[in-house]
């Protein structure tokens, strides 16, 4: 059971004392008293980064095209990421920890502008993964056959919205996209990568299809006599931080 303010109520059941607790951890998903993901982001963030150290350590002698498969293999799952709220503030910190790691890949610099990484690794941006993540979840939800899950999602999107959990995903998740939540089964894969073209990519795409030439050239999946690799450095380094 969660305990906010101490009581001296004491809980049993089967003879048993229920303990009270600030936060429970149910299937991987730390649950707290107040509802606040803090605990649970900080921690699904540290794990994480135990995942990306470990594939770029036990793999550092593959090239990077090798280690983006791995990567999104073993660090994209993000369980649980569909109850998360996402108008959190730690959800930017889960996003910079991935972006690192994508850096760490190519060896990029440090401020090499964000909205190039996605497109560089053909993987949609974090925010947009999840977003689209949790969309999915609520539109299962709401359609549900099992009468329990489909009333609660129902009544948390229509009826107590903000001051629901799911109801305040669903919002924020058609308020991202410029939807109304009736068109929250719109959002998917192919409307997310939709918004990134626009949004992202077509404002930098020449600079983006140089890059990954340059990187091609860089880790031996191009080739080009003209400049060595000094000179492709500081082209590529130039080029994703002006």
């Amino acid at each position: 059971m969660y305990g906010g303010r101490q009581k001296s109520t004491t809980l049993a059941g089967n003879d048993t004392n229920i303990s009270l607790v600030k936060e429970y951890c149910h299937l991987g998903h730390i649950i707290t008293a107040d509802l606040d993901d803090k605990t649970e982001l900080i921690s699904k963030r540290n794990l994480l980064c135990g995942k990306i150290n470990n594939v770029l350590c036990y793999f550092k002698n593959c090239d990077p095209f090798v280690k983006i498969k791995l990567l999104r293999h073993y660090c994209y799952d993000f369980y649980g990421s569909n109850l998360w709220n996402l108008a959190h503030n730690n959800i930017e910190d889960i996003c910079i920890t991935w972006r690192k790691s994508l850096r760490r890949i190519w060896n990029l610099p440090v401020c090499t502008h964000c909205r190039l990484l996605g497109p560089i690794c053909s993987l949609l941006p974090l925010k947009y993964e999840l977003n689209c993540r949790s969309a999915s979840f609520i539109v299962k939800s709401l359609s549900s056959a099992n009468r329990t899950v489909n009333f609660v999602a129902r009544n948390g999107v229509f009826f107590r919205r903000m001051l629901s959990p799911i109801g305040c995903n669903a919002f924020y998740c058609a308020s991202f996209y410029g939807l109304s939540v009736a068109d929250l089964d719109c959002i998917d894969k192919h409307l997310a990568w939709q918004v990134v073209q626009q949004l992202e990519i077509a404002p930098v795409s020449d600079s983006l299809s140089v890059i990954k030439e340059l990187l091609g050239i860089k880790f031996n999946s191009l080739y080009m006599p003209l400049l060595n690799d000094d000179e492709v450095m500081f082209i590529l380094d130039f080029m994703c931080t002006s």
